[in-house]
């Protein structure tokens, strides 16, 4: 019998001698790659060839499949047949010999057209001889997608960053690692195979995996071979994205796994840890809590000097789940005990979950907020309207309009205290951020708010005090606290100095985590003007300057001594530290603070949150300086709409929010 198939992508047809493969051991399929086809020379750089085999490495170690060999005999031969990455062509090898649990890759370079970074797809296959020899070669003895390998080309053109880590991934730099893995998927049958094209109905994947992770149909591109543009699932981008970001790596998802289940891959997941016991409080300890741990638990941890200590304590808001998580700290029912409000990020139903710290119970049960929407919430928390008791702020990641809501906590619910949209501006899709305390010391907590991203990143004040009533009206004009940086900002509000004035602390999501802080005596007594034209109390970088993470802060008074520590937490999943941060130390240029890793391991799942208590207002408000208070106003900055690159709506609003719709981070194709 003779059968053939065509490899994906695959052209004209070309003999191929088969030169020397090199191998690279794995616990679980061993991708065997031969370079003998680059003719862009790129894998002469022996970094590209380390980083594609970490790519390797990492997926293989994911991956268990029982795939019998392809050894050429008596019951037949074959020939394989693949999309040549020197020219585009059809090459073929006949009775090429595959190792069992070995998948065999042709990896090269050229010049791909347009801004592609790369391609990727499985080989094909004719098969001549018994019934059973060609089903061997055809199901390699396996239920699932069971390819004997395929091919991988990489443009040359790109400013690769080749670096098995992030450090140096600058900007400017495409982060080969990412598109990589991202190749190797394709090969792997995501977008590819007959078992991937089946399973996609009306414009997304419906594989019970990918479903389950996801909460729904996953959404695919218009030609249905990669997750939709931005896709992210607990977090955390996938890697089948059609395009991936200049300057950022994107690492294997969950999602991505979850696919290769759905095609017939075992892939490698952790069993659901049972939920840690809850621990009581400890009398005088103020905790931290960070959260980022992949077994989906939060821990506890106490400032001691400049050292951040594990308490041992462990806090498990959704058993079973292991996405990402945010929480924000303060004392809801007014015991004086701290308590925790939990939420997801990207992923599932959008919901909060409030647990009282005095004894692990339950104070207010999963609570959906915006109904529909699966791109995760941002917490805040302090008391806002002076009744000794923390309000809970929320706001929507991105996807969603910068839609702000502030509740009160009273009898196991969530009571609407306040709702707006930030900047003036709801049809802005780039998300918002929440942080709360007293700038203005007039007893009722302020609600700052940033951009989540795709804008150049900008900062509201709100009043507290009107906000009790429902009002939304700005306490300091909006800012932009690092100019020509389109990044999400994080901020933490919270007294350093011990003059009941909170600062306020502002720093990118991504890039090198610069810290500026404000101070709230400061702002006060310039209500009319922007803050990015006063005095800084404080200016200096979490990390090395030039670490890529980013940050996420908390501010906290952790030793009772009237003034809050800086705490700076890694965005990078891949190394996660947290540093805290005194007044002395963060006014004199950060110091020397140790770093701490949380969880025993740089590795977290999205990176680290740390989420913290802002002292209550329990006591009288002081008397405030009237010359200090702000007026009346309502502050509203608008800039004229810039060219942007489309008519849509969503492009239109961030031209009048950012001033530059072009200036958006670019992206970059892979196919």
């Amino acid at each position: 019998m003779f059968i053939r198939t065509g490899p994906t992508g695959s052209t004209t047809a070309t003999a191929l001698r088969l030169e020397q493969l090199e191998t690279r051991d794995v616990p679980a399929i061993v991708f065997q790659i031969d370079y003998s086809r680059d003719a862009g020379g790129l894998f002469n750089n022996p970094e590209a060839r380390a980083t594609l085999e970490r790519a390797a490495s990492d997926l293989g170690g994911l991956l268990s499949a029982n795939l019998a060999a392809i050894s050429p005999g008596a019951g037949g031969t074959w020939t394989a047949s693949f999309t040549d990455p020197a020219t585009g062509g059809r090459l073929t090898v006949p009775n090429l010999s595959v190792g069992a649990n070995t998948l065999v890759i042709f990896a090269g370079s050229r010049d791909l057209p347009g801004t592609t970074a790369g391609y990727g797809g499985y080989g094909g296959s004719s098969i001549s001889g018994t019934q059973a020899w060609i089903s061997s070669v055809q199901t390699r003895g396996h239920s699932g997608f069971a390819p004997w390998g395929g091919s991988v080309t990489i443009d040359t053109t790109q400013n690769w960053h080749f670096g098995l880590t992030t450090d140096g991934l600058d900007r400017t730099e495409l982060d080969f690692y990412s598109v990589a893995i991202h190749e190797l998927g394709h090969i792997l049958g995501i977008g590819t195979a007959p078992q991937w094209t089946s399973l996609v109905r009306n414009g997304a994947f419906t594989g019970a995996n990918a479903t389950a992770v996801y909460g729904g149909p996953v959404p695919v591109d218009g030609a249905g071979a990669h997750w939709a543009d931005g896709v992210i699932v607990g977090g955390q981008p996938a890697s089948l994205d059609p395009s991936t970001t200049i300057g950022s790596r994107i690492l294997w998802s969950a999602l991505d796994s979850a696919a290769l289940r759905d095609l017939g891959w075992g892939t490698a997941a952790p069993a659901s840890p049972a939920p840690a016991p809850f621990a009581p409080p400890v009398e005088g300890q103020h905790p931290v809590a960070f959260t980022g741990n992949t077994d989906g638990t939060v821990s506890l941890f106490i400032v001691s000097g400049d050292t951040l200590s594990d308490t041992g304590r462990r806090l498990t808001p959704f058993a079973g789940y292991r996405g990402a998580l945010r929480v924000a700290s303060g004392d809801f029912n007014g015991d004086g005990v701290t308590d925790y409000a939990f939420t997801t990020g990207a992923g599932p139903q959008a919901v909060v979950q409030i647990m009282d710290g005095r004894d692990g119970s339950i104070m207010v049960g999963q609570t959906v907020i915006f109904q529909g929407f699966m791109g995760g919430l941002f917490l805040a928390a302090a008391d806002i309207d002076h009744d000794g008791k923390a309000e809970l702020a929320v706001s929507a990641d991105a996807g969603a309009g910068p839609h702000i809501q502030t509740f009160r906590v009273a009898g196991g619910t969530l009571q609407v205290q306040s709702s707006f949209f930030a900047f003036d501006n709801p049809a802005f899709r780039g998300g918002a951020r929440v942080a709360a305390g007293d700038i203005n010391r007039d007893g009722f907590a302020d609600l700052v708010v940033t951009t989540g991203g795709q804008a150049e990143g900008r900062v509201a004040v709100y009043s507290g005090a009107d906000l009790r009533n429902g009002v939304a009206t700005r306490l300091t004009p909006d800012f932009i606290a690092f100019s020509g940086l389109w990044s999400g900002l994080n901020a933490a509000v919270g007294d350093m100095d011990g003059d009941g004035y909170a600062e306020l602390a502002i720093t990118p999501d991504r890039g090198p985590a610069h810290i500026k802080v404000w101070s709230g005596a400061t702002l006060t007594a310039n209500a009319g003007t922007q803050a990015s034209s006063l005095p800084l109390l404080a200016s200096f970088y979490a990390f090395a300057p030039n670490d890529p993470s980013g940050a996420r802060l908390s501010l906290r008074d952790t030793n009772g001594d009237g003034r809050a520590e800086l705490i700076a937490a890694s965005a990078n999943r891949e190394s996660s530290y947290a540093r805290s941060f005194s007044f002395e130390q963060a006014t004199a240029g950060g110091g020397n603070a140790p770093s701490t890793a949380p969880f025993g391991t740089p590795i977290t799942y999205d990176g680290l949150y740390a989420g913290v208590q802002v002292a209550s207002s329990k006591v009288p408000a002081p008397a405030a300086d009237p010359a200090a208070l702000p007026g009346d106003e309502v502050y509203t900055v608008t800039t004229a709409p810039m060219p942007n690159k489309c008519g849509c709506g969503g492009c239109t609003a961030l031209a009048q929010l950012a001033g530059n719709a072009d200036s958006l981070v670019p992206t970059i194709p892979v196919v």
